[in-house]
């Protein structure tokens, strides 16, 4: 279905791509009626590391690992479909700078190449990563305390869904990151809260 050029410009910029607008609505719709609440029931005070988990390792995951760690935690990041050793995204790379964070030295790395470690908490971007991480790991030998959520459900307006920014326009690669920093800052806020 064709748009009028400056509202798909407009979805675009503030969803990713129609597809993201779709795939948000239907996420927000299943939160509405309680599918995802499992998943923002996380045990803070046990966690230890976080683990960003993304598809390619290339935008999402990357920049939460590092801007984690800026914060003082603990952090790694993997990809679900990453072929791994390629860098970050060229405009993740930038976006980091801009804050202050230089991701030049990132990798990708596939999630078989996950070690878990105690106190583990592996945040994923969407639902359908979440239940591909959930089969992935049903095949692993992990330690029981290492826990799974997705990340966006930690920010002040929790939401299931952050769209993949790779090919999307800047704004919304910009407006994409910043959701990341919001989440980290939320589950941030939660372990010093968790901690005596």
């Amino acid at each position: 279905m064709m748009l009028p050029r400056p509202l798909e410009q407009a979805i675009n910029n503030r969803f990713g791509s129609k597809r993201g607008l779709l795939n948000l609505t239907q996420a927000r719709l299943q939160q509405a009626f309680g599918r995802f609440r499992p998943h923002g029931d996380v045990n803070f005070a046990e966690v230890r590391r976080l683990v960003f988990v993304c598809s390619g390792n290339i935008c999402r995951s990357p920049f939460g690992e590092y801007y984690a760690r800026s914060c003082g935690l603990e952090a790694d990041s993997y990809g679900l479909h990453t072929r791994g050793g390629d860098p970050a995204d060229p405009r993740a790379l930038a976006f980091a700078a801009s804050q202050g964070i230089d991701m030049s030295d990132h990798r990708t790395c596939h999630i078989r190449d996950y070690r878990p470690l105690p106190g583990d908490l592996l945040l994923v971007m969407e639902p359908k990563q979440y239940e591909e991480l959930e089969s992935f790991r049903a095949g692993q030998d992990w330690s029981p305390n290492v826990q799974l959520s997705i990340l966006t459900l930690f920010k002040k307006s929790p939401s299931p869904y952050l769209h993949d920014p790779f090919g999307a326009s800047a704004e919304f690669f910009q407006y994409c990151e910043r959701q990341v920093m919001e989440a980290v800052d939320g589950i941030r806020g939660r372990i010093d809260a968790s901690r005596p």
